[in-house]
């Protein structure tokens, strides 16, 4: 397996994420979530209020290990060009993609979970992350369209879109099965894709 070097810089900033978050759980756990204070946050972790919000758009993201998401480059080519007989799956690869983007701190086991269960409030900023990731996908998608950037394989751009929101909605349906989860299983999605196409035959 092939090892990546990070340089001094990379290193620093990996750093600086991990005190912020870690600083951030430790004064939610000791005194509540009202005592992760952006103020406090810096004080312990020993930087300032600006180095910070370079760092974390919130303290709910602090405290998580998350970020705004982004559209993985690969991901959205793979999505716009697979030509497999389930666009659906690869939508929800595309969706999971973006969603994992947004994790800067690999913590430790089941501790987002733990964070998500004592605090359901934090609830809220994943479920922000997740409509902000499903506008960036509609703004690549439009992007795409207007550029005329389809292969022969590709999904038309309405198609597509409807493919993005359906999938976007199966994975807030698999949160509700794994409430503590900060990614859900691949059989609480599994079970997610079954019930809505179920419904969805149901319907027609």
């Amino acid at each position: 397996m092939q090892q990546t070097t990070l340089g001094l810089r990379d290193r620093q900033r990996l750093q600086t994420l991990r005190d912020l978050h870690q600083a951030a759980v430790d004064l939610a756990l000791e005194g509540g979530l009202a005592a992760a204070t952006v103020e406090a946050i810096t004080d312990r972790a020993g930087v300032s209020r600006r180095t910070f919000f370079n760092y974390y758009p919130t303290k709910e993201d602090a405290l998580l290990g998350t970020t705004s998401p982004v559209v993985p480059e690969d991901a959205l080519e793979q999505f716009l060009s697979h030509s497999a007989d389930d666009a659906f799956a690869e939508a929800l690869r595309l969706v999971v993609a973006i969603i994992r983007s947004t994790h800067l701190v690999e913590l430790p086991v089941g501790l987002r979970g733990k964070l998500l269960l004592e605090f359901p409030s934090l609830k809220v900023r994943l479920s922000q992350h997740i409509a902000a990731a499903e506008g960036l996908i509609a703004t690549a998608l439009d992007e795409r369209a207007a550029a005329g950037a389809t292969s022969s394989g590709a999904q038309d751009p309405e198609t597509a879109s409807a493919l993005v929101t359906l999938a976007s909605a199966v994975l807030r349906f698999a949160y509700l099965r794994e409430p503590g989860a900060t990614s859900p299983s691949p059989e609480a999605v599994d079970a997610a894709i079954s019930v809505f196409r179920h419904v969805l035959q149901e319907m027609s």
